[in-house]
């Protein structure tokens, strides 16, 4: 056997364990969702006197729910030790001795981490921002597991995103799996802005947060919104401008009638929310009304002029009716 995994990309360390503490050190650094997962191994050879070896690689999409299925990830690399040689001599093998995987939990900025002795036990805790080791409760194992689906799915594709020794595995593999994400969003929806969002958008909110971005990427690269719809529709209850969401749902399924509705609805009781008014702004430019649209983004600048995203939407109604010299002045 060699030294390294099979098909899966490493990097080798100068001194065991460099890769851990470097991660520590930058915790306070980590911003939004955070890096993708490491996980740091260490090969050992049954010849006595060999020199044990650290590596480790970058993962995305490991189900981060609990320290068993982050340990049994850890496991499954024993079976991908890279086998070139023949069968006398696998006395001379390497072997994995020990693991850790390290996940970042994104709403509460720790690290939580899984070690793994083979053979032997698994320790599971977070470590904080000053290095300082805590037991990993129930709470803090939802928010790691739904940090990580999110993490996977905004940034399999983003171009942002590539990295050397990073491997990809699709988080969501089954409708089990799909139900148990959608149940951590509803539980965790509330919080999402305390993600972040995308770099146009000046202020997190309810609407605009990686949370959203994550149930909208997912559901809407399968053209499939209707778990999503049911989803906001139980949040709009408490909010209305989780409208502007299930609009966007509505528009997707092909249910245009529904979104109209639900933005009529809510706008009587947020006439001042811009994201309900960008979704019926971009609904009116789909159907050719920019004259409307136009009124509309322009109301949506005066009531919310500090975010960038309404003056970004007024500008891009200024190119729909070639009005060239306002895009320029504004």
């Amino acid at each position: 056997m060699t030294d390294t995994l099979k098909d899966i990309p490493e990097f080798f360390e100068n001194e065991l364990g460099e890769s851990i503490t470097a991660r520590t050190d930058a915790l306070g650094t980590f911003r939004e969702l955070g890096p993708p997962d490491l996980c740091h191994i260490i090969k050992t050879h049954a010849k006595v006197g060999m020199k044990e070896l650290g590596s480790y690689h970058y993962v995305s999409g490991v189900d981060a729910s609990s320290s068993a299925t982050l340990a049994a990830y850890l496991n499954s690399l024993t079976y991908l030790l890279d086998d070139t040689q023949s069968w006398f001599s696998k006395s001379n093998a390497w072997r994995i001795r020990s693991g850790i995987y390290c996940c970042f939990n994104a709403f509460s900025r720790v690290d939580v981490r899984v070690e793994v002795k083979i053979p032997g036990g698994v320790e599971s805790y977070y470590v904080d921002v000053r290095g300082e080791r805590h037991e990993a409760t129930a709470a803090i194992w939802q928010e790691t597991y739904l940090s990580a689906v999110l993490r996977a799915i905004l940034y399999s594709d983003d171009s942002y995103y590539r990295l050397a020794g990073y491997r990809k595995i699709d988080p969501i593999t089954n409708l089990a799996g799909e139900q148990r994400f959608l149940e951590a969003v509803e539980q965790l929806f509330w919080r999402g802005w305390q993600l972040g969002s995308n770099p146009e958008i000046q202020t997190a909110t309810t609407v605009h947060n990686h949370l959203t971005s994550g149930v909208m990427k997912y559901f809407g690269d399968s053209f499939r919104y209707g778990p999503a719809i049911e989803l906001y529709e139980k949040l709009r209850k408490k909010d209305p401008e989780v409208g502007a969401l299930l609009a966007q749902s509505f528009i997707g399924q092909n249910q245009e009638m529904k979104a109209v509705k639900v933005l009529n609805d809510d706008l009587k009781r947020m006439p001042m929310s811009y994201s309900l008014l960008h979704v019926q702004i971009d609904f009116l430019r789909s159907k050719g009304e920019y004259e409307m649209a136009l009124k509309l983004a322009k109301f949506a600048v005066n009531t919310t002029p500090s975010e960038f995203l309404t003056w970004s939407k007024l500008t891009e109604v200024y190119i729909d009716i070639g009005d060239y010299k306002n895009v320029i002045h504004d």
